[in-house]
């Protein structure tokens, strides 16, 4: 693969794009496998510390690879909105877009339309607002930003909406824009959160999504990676950094587990983590269907603050042996297919999430 020309920025430049689009799990495994270690480091002091040193340009060209992953990919979060009487959440987004109740907030509706698909109807929705992200230097950039939503009545008083956007930011926008409006005509807003559930039910809902997270025709055929984190206040001990991501050797273990079929919460690395305090915010699944010749990874992750669930499809394959970024063909594949996958697995870990629920509140 043919590496694009590089351009050294500046440590303040190169500061801001690693604290705003790399996963601070990644930051620190560049800085371990360079014996620089860090604990209990915020984005901010990981990305700080990254922009310290002069790199090579294969160095350079794998943190502009780590920045790409995580802005290239579309997000798929979502939530619902439920009251005690009925509600027509699309006549409430058309009166905030056509009284522009919230312009003075930096949020823009556009347009509304109603979808009729295979016996099913939604309304399509789109947001723009401001964002402002603060270099830590001398310099602050505002960034228009475009996101697309679904919303679909499940009930006369329930709705549910999916944000499909690029970055974790998209999907709590909407879910604070919608969800300010609507508590104000006593509609409540309901998220997949990660405090609502205790350590041992992540393990059990990132178990259970290897499973159950795609129809049958899907079957899981590897892990990619596991991020776990300690809960603030957790002794430290063996394991280390509060966030980390799950070295090869225990990765390996816990996989085979999940393929076998096994309660993952019996494997020895998985019940040592979770009596030391952490829990888990991320899994990155291959799956593959045998009718299809298809394969994918997509990623599950709580991520933000506070952590809400979201998924992104990583890569696709077809017809080809292995799984290389070199071979991913995520391009070729059809924007609605793509949102179709994320979403039936955004709907499953829905199931999952409050069925492992132990605070069902």
């Amino acid at each position: 693969m043919t590496k694009q020309p590089l351009t050294y920025p500046s440590p303040q430049d190169l500061e801001f794009i690693l604290c705003t689009c790399v996963r601070k799990c990644d930051l620190l495994t560049f800085l371990r496998n360079r014996s620089v270690f860090l604990f209990n480091a915020s984005i901010e002091d990981a990305a700080k510390e990254v922009a310290r040193y002069l790199y090579s340009a294969d160095s350079l060209e794998e943190l502009r690879a780590l920045a790409y992953r995580s802005s290239n990919n579309k997000i798929l979060s979502g939530f619902h909105l439920f009251s005690d009487k009925e509600f027509a959440l699309d006549n409430i987004y058309n009166d905030i877009r056509n009284k522009g109740l919230l312009t003075s907030k930096g949020y823009r509706l556009n347009t509304i339309a109603k979808v009729t698909e295979s016996d099913k109807i939604y309304f399509e929705g789109t947001l723009s607002y401001l964002k402002q992200s603060a270099g830590r230097i001398n310099f602050i950039r505002t960034e228009e930003r475009d996101v697309a939503f679904k919303m679909y009545q499940i009930s006369d008083t329930e709705w549910q909406v999916e944000v499909d956007g690029a970055k974790s930011s998209d999907g709590k926008t909407v879910m604070s824009m919608l969800g300010d409006v609507a508590k104000k005509r006593g509609i409540e807003t309901k998220s997949l959160r990660i405090d609502r559930l205790t350590n041992g039910d992540t393990i059990s809902f990132f178990d259970k999504l290897a499973k159950e997270g795609l129809p049958n025709t899907w079957e899981i055929v590897d892990i990619g990676r596991i991020n776990i984190k300690r809960e603030p206040g957790t002794k430290v001990d063996d394991f280390g950094d509060d966030e980390q991501e799950v070295e090869q050797e225990q990765l390996s273990g816990i996989t085979n587990a999940i393929l076998e079929g096994k309660n993952l919460r019996e494997h020895q690395f998985v019940r040592n983590a979770e009596e030391s305090g952490y829990a888990f915010t991320s899994m990155t699944y291959l799956f593959h269907n045998h009718q299809t010749d298809e394969k994918i990874r997509i990623r599950a992750e709580f991520k933000g603050s506070p952590k809400i669930f979201e998924v992104a499809l990583e890569a696709y394959f077809i017809g080809i042996e292995g799984n290389s970024d070199d071979e991913n063909q995520l391009s070729i594949l059809d924007d609605k297919k793509n949102l179709n996958i994320r979403s039936i697995f955004w709907n499953n870990a829905c199931s999952i999430f409050y069925d492992v629920c132990t605070n069902v509140n």
